[in-house]
């Protein structure tokens, strides 16, 4: 179902079988499901895949709906392995990877309200630690580049705000003043948070410096999803200021801003490869939401992905040479990885519920 070019290992005829394994870690328990019988392909697919990620072993993670209530997954890229790294009676989802690649952060729903916490991958002890303390629900959680710091919106009572958790000392830093809809990442190089406002006189994209007093407005039009090019220097983002959906490049400071696609179609889920040769990205042009490539300039544009069915959220490995997506094959979602040019392509899930949100 992924396409005529790509040649993809499918669980459709084989089941995992689950067991439970407690950790003792406070507060918790995680379930590893044990892989299915692999064929030597398979397994060489796979030790590819771990080969890819630069994070420990070669491991990433999702969400999974799979258990009846979200959790926090991970699955261990040269065997194959799946861990539920949550399992609790909160709804947990959005999992982000630590740039160390040893820590989770990820959302928790839990009596009306919503957290961050971070968990660990490896050991007896994963543990289990909230971000903050502090009332009002918690989103958008994002990793600075060396892994000391956690950003993420505060909604306080409708009011939305950006605050920075130190994980040494647990001290939380409110870092804007005026409301943020939408927290983007970190630059590469630390310096800048990217944040935006949808709707009203203040929409656009800004970035604040997190360690000074600065922030700046660099665009004016109804803005979203941006992200930063490897270098700090170029940001890639979605805007509909000249009608439907297209991604638009520009300078860090918000100058040359740039449209580098054009169709009546809706563009979304902008991932800019860490080697900054490529964007990835979701495309409607050929009918239905397909992964697509194209470099920065809006040159050499290509379509990984062909089917019906809907594909979401390209994600990049550290090296650049694959991409995690979403598939909605079999009436649900699955993961799937593959490679930079759309071949190679993995499905690592295959199960009836919807597993979604993976980051590597």
């Amino acid at each position: 179902m992924l396409g005529p070019r790509e040649a993809h290992y499918d669980w459709a005829n084989e089941h995992p079988a689950r067991m439970s394994s407690p950790l003792h870690a406070p507060g918790f328990r995680a379930a590893r499901l044990a892989a299915p019988a692999l064929t030597a392909a398979a397994l060489a697919a796979a030790a590819l895949m771990a080969a890819a990620c630069g994070s420990g072993p070669g491991q990433l993670v999702f969400t999974s709906e799979r258990d009846g209530s979200r959790d926090v997954y991970s699955i261990d890229l040269s065997t194959l392995e799946e861990t539920n790294l949550t399992a609790s009676s909160g709804d947990e989802h959005t999992p982000r990877l630590s740039p160390s690649g040893d820590r989770v952060a990820f959302a928790i729903e839990q009596k009306g309200r919503t957290t961050v916490e971070v968990i660990g991958l490896f050991g007896e002890d994963r543990g289990r630690m909230p971000v903050s303390e502090a009332s009002g629900s918690q989103l958008d959680q994002r990793w600075s580049p060396d892994g000391a710091r956690i950003a993420y919106i505060v909604d306080d009572e409708g009011r939305r705000t950006v605050f920075t958790t130190s994980l040494d000392d647990g001290r939380a830093t409110r870092v804007t003043v005026i409301e943020a809809d939408e927290l983007g990442p970190w630059s590469p190089d630390g310096r800048l948070l990217l944040f935006v406002v949808h709707s009203g006189e203040a929409r656009g994209i800004y970035v604040r410096n997190p360690d000074g007093v600065n922030e700046i407005r660099l665009t004016h039009e109804s803005d979203s999803g941006p992200v930063w090019s490897s270098d700090s220097r170029r940001i890639a983002f979605i805007s509909t200021r000249d009608g439907g959906p297209e991604i638009y490049v520009m300078n860090a400071d918000g100058t040359d801003q740039r449209r580098i696609t054009n169709n009546e179609d809706a563009e979304s889920d902008v991932a800019w490869a860490p080697n900054g040769r490529l964007i990835a990205f979701v495309s409607d042009a050929d009918g239905n939401p397909e992964i697509y490539t194209i470099k920065p300039d809006g040159s050499d544009r290509e379509r990984l992905t062909i089917n019906s069915v809907r594909e979401a959220g390209p994600v990049w490995s550290s090296d650049s040479r694959r991409i995690a997506f979403v598939s909605h094959i079999d009436d649900d979602s699955e993961i799937v990885i593959m490679n930079a040019d759309g071949t190679g392509q993995l499905r690592l899930t295959n199960n009836d519920a919807d597993d979604t949100q993976p980051d590597w």
